[in-house]
């Protein structure tokens, strides 16, 4: 892609000029709403997925920020809409997050990626397919591979960097956390910027976003919060925050970086699943720190009686949590983070103060690097969760 040293951003062949895209063209210092067309739907309405771009005054990189590639995720699209509008959803008043007259570089915002699926309030495409599981797709493929092809075209191509939003499905749920293939600089580095507690290394599964457009030359994140079917305040103002990290980082936009007050990098960690199947009862929420063999939750009988314990296999950190409490035997209560007790201590110690600072020098954050020998990696669940 050829990225300039000092910007992060496309070499460009002279000055600072209009962004074109899908045959229009956006001003430096202004946005529009367009969108992307994929076909027809049975009923022959246009299926268009839809884009806002914010073109800066100056120049810089361009960002693409997905949501709702899982049409049931929906905080991503809170997020985006946070993001541009602010709490008021009124464009133009003192709210809003973004200025594109103050902006350096372009952000291309897609705030529903799987508009069908999303009506059908369903994580699938209409065909019952997995969206990010087709990527790059296929110009001639089936209406999925499609879909997956004219977004990959039309604006991963187009960017620098990409910022994916995702949410846990609807039987769970995830604290804030990054996942990043770490072993690339590009995406480490924006990773640590968005400025989470929780980063976990991934490349992600095969057809995924955030894999394939890193290996073609757009390094990609990936931001999950929360459970699906639902705007979760905490989520969105996660996300929020963290987007405007990444253009801070970026030099896109003059502000500070607030950064958390402790993180770990996650390489390997522990599904605990439930024992036997019943009613399940969980003790801890997400985010909270555990001991080895404490009690995490119960599972009882229909009538309540306790059948069986849930208990940690380790000191740690929960990352992600069961939302439903019908549970069979094998399914994934609790996602821990072998941490050890020193800084679990830390951690506690930090959360209770719970003050984060804001700064443009993210190196000063206390980090661990967990590598649990006895864990598994996220891309060896990623299919079997």
């Amino acid at each position: 892609m050829g990225l300039e040293a000092d910007t992060g951003c496309l070499k460009s062949m002279g000055d600072w000029d209009d962004f074109v895209f899908n045959g229009q063209k956006v001003a430096p210092g202004n946005r529009l709403e367009t969108a992307v067309a994929v076909g027809k739907d049975p009923m022959g309405q246009s299926a268009n997925i839809p884009v806002q771009i914010l073109h800066g005054a100056k120049k810089g990189p361009t960002i693409a920020v997905t949501a709702a590639i899982h049409g049931d995720e929906l905080n991503g699209t809170g997020i985006i809409h946070h993001l541009v509008y602010g709490d008021d959803h009124i464009p133009g008043t003192p709210d809003d997050h973004i200025d594109p007259t103050q902006l350096s570089g372009t952000l291309i915002l897609v705030p529903v990626v799987n508009v069908e699926g999303m009506m059908m309030g369903a994580r699938t495409t209409p065909d019952g397919r997995d969206l990010n599981r087709l990527f790059p797709g296929s110009e001639s493929g089936n209406q999925s591979r499609r879909l997956a092809h004219a977004l990959f075209t039309e604006v991963i191509q187009r960017s620098d960097y990409l910022i994916d939003l995702h949410t846990a499905p609807i039987t769970r749920m995830n604290v804030p956390q990054i996942r990043a293939d770490l072993d690339n600089a590009k995406c480490r580095k924006i990773a640590r910027a968005f400025g989470t507690k929780v980063i976990m290394n991934s490349k992600g599964p095969k057809g995924s976003i955030r894999r394939e457009a890193t290996k073609a030359g757009t390094p990609t994140i990936l931001f999950e919060s929360g459970t699906s079917h639902r705007f979760e305040p905490d989520s969105l103002e996660s996300g929020v925050k963290g987007i405007l990290n990444v253009l801070a980082h970026l030099r896109m936009l003059k502000r500070d970086i607030i950064r958390p007050n402790w993180r770990i990098i996650v390489r390997k960690f522990r599904w605990v699943r439930a024992p036997v199947g019943g009613i399940l009862h969980t003790l801890v929420i997400g985010g909270s720190t555990v001991k080895e063999g404490e009690t995490i939750a119960y599972v009882t009988d229909p009538f309540g009686a306790r059948v069986d314990d849930v208990t940690s296999p380790v000191n740690g950190y929960v990352v992600g949590l069961a939302t439903t409490p019908l549970v069979r035997p094998g399914d994934p209560i609790a996602n821990i983070v072998f941490v050890r007790e020193k800084k679990i201590r830390e951690i506690l110690e930090k959360d209770a103060n719970e003050k984060e600072s804001q700064t443009s020098h993210d190196e000063e954050v206390a980090e661990q690097d967990i590598d649990d020998e006895e864990g598994s990696t996220l891309d060896e669940t990623e299919f079997v969760t």
